[in-house]
């Protein structure tokens, strides 16, 4: 079930699939077993890959308004892009009781693949020509950054700059195409099975897509992502997916590492990401971010309601520079979330920036002043401190009629030195969380 449809994702970069453009709308089945990229993507002859599924869209072959659906139970070396076509829904099929995982993730063919470099290093290549050799799984077409490596169920993040550095088992560095990881054993000696997250964004929301019952696990920076501020995303639904195992990759300044489960980039509107359960993100399980739109509202109408969060750095965060449309009112909720574990991600032990990120709330500039309404909310246990707000509190935000559960250690506000006790006098400095039920968690 891992290797299905893997010969097909190595050809993907290098075949041109031709399919007739279809005028009516129409219903697109992949399965990583039993599909065939040759296929036409009916449910008798599906496709395997996520890949051909890129290139149809890309060629006009869906037209706007199909439905494309993985099969239920199987995996998706992969990413998925919409594209410009309007109104595509991506959703599941089949009776299998797990939801198909689309991921970045690679993984090492065996022990033969590595080659000792040193007392316990060892190597392996990358390259998109050792893809069936070294390695399976996906194969970017621009990227072989690594964020993370995954054996069993944990995830290693302790990413160096230099091999030199490597002194403890499974820290590594990703150079080039070079994986190298520190290790008194073969990583994958007797079968053991190596996962490196590929640092490419699993699925990026575009204009008029629904996306639901799905799973995006595995990537080395978002899970998912809406389009840059200069391609609006103008109305996106992701529902009842799972999200998460994500981040480690190098932000822009080549030292920062980032990864979110859902960023919503400024220039979105209409957007609604409701019923996830979002789990393991190097950053937070939610965020709208970015710089201001200078022609009408950063963010419109962005609700984020009824989903679930566990062991992220965060739960919620949101920032925006520049200078923004002074005519225009930017607007996002969080609703009806149930966040746990805020600072139990799997970076908080390797993280630079590791000072009171653990928070379930995370707030830097504010120079959009969004109105951010939260309601209805339970969040519960945090290392850090409910609320981070490096540059203050958003001028926008109302947030009330929640349920928050700390330590009676931990801070509400890392700012400021208020424990839950001294809740009367925080909700009295800051306006917040006036008619929200704190609890002490013994």
């Amino acid at each position: 079930m891992l290797s299905g449809g893997v010969a097909g994702l190595a050809a993907a970069a290098l075949t041109v699939w031709t399919s007739p453009a279809r005028a009516a709308v129409a219903e697109y089945f992949v399965d990583s077993t039993g599909g065939d990229d040759a296929a036409d993507g009916s449910r008798t002859r599906p496709w395997a890959t996520a890949a051909r599924v890129n290139q149809a869209i890309a060629a006009g072959a869906v037209a706007a308004g199909s439905t494309v659906r993985f099969r239920r139970g199987r995996r998706f070396h992969g990413i998925v892009r919409p594209g410009t076509t309007s109104g595509l829904r991506f959703e599941s099929w089949g009776d299998e009781p797990e939801a198909p995982v689309i991921t970045t993730y690679k993984y090492v063919q065996g022990e033969q693949c590595w080659h000792e470099v040193g007392d316990g290093l060892w190597q392996v290549d990358l390259s998109a020509a050792n893809i069936g050799r070294t390695h399976h799984g996906h194969v970017s077409s621009w990227t072989t950054e690594i964020g993370f490596l995954k054996v069993g169920s944990t995830l290693h993040g302790d990413r160096k700059t230099s091999n030199t550095a490597l002194t403890e088992d499974w820290q590594f560095t990703s150079l080039g195409s070079i994986v190298t990881v520190r290790c008194a054993e073969n990583p994958s000696i007797g079968g053991r099975r190596v996962w490196l997250a590929v640092a490419e964004p699993i699925l990026e929301g575009r204009s008029g897509s629904t996306v639901r019952d799905l799973a995006f696990l595995g990537t080395g920076r978002n899970a998912v992502q809406t389009a840059s501020s200069a391609v609006r995303t103008q109305g996106f639904t992701l529902a009842s997916c799972i999200v998460g195992e994500a981040g480690g990759g190098l932000a822009s300044d080549g030292v920062s590492r980032m990864g979110n489960g859902v960023q919503v980039w400024s220039g979105a509107t209409d957007v609604l990401i409701s019923g996830n359960t979002i789990v393991d993100c190097w950053d937070t399980a939610m965020t709208i971010q970015g710089p201001a739109v200078t022609a009408g509202p950063s963010w419109s109408n962005v609700e984020f309601t009824g989903n679930v969060s566990d062991r992220n750095m965060q739960t919620f965060e949101y920032w925006s520079s520049g200078l923004p449309d002074p005519s225009a009112v930017a607007t996002c909720s969080v609703r009806g979330t149930t966040a746990s574990r805020a600072g139990a991600s799997w970076s908080a032990g390797v993280r630079l920036d590791r000072s009171g990120k653990g928070s379930h709330v995370l707030f830097y500039a504010d120079a959009v002043q969004a109105q951010i309404t939260m309601r209805g909310n339970e969040f519960t246990g945090a290392s850090d401190a409910y609320l981070y707000a490096n540059a203050g509190v958003p001028v926008g935000l109302s947030s009330d009629e929640n349920t928050i559960r700390l330590a009676p250690t931990t801070r509400l506000h890392w700012q400021r030195s208020e424990r839950i006790e001294q809740r009367a006098a925080w909700t009295a400095a800051t306006g917040l969380e006036r008619n929200s039920t704190f609890t002490a968690l013994l």
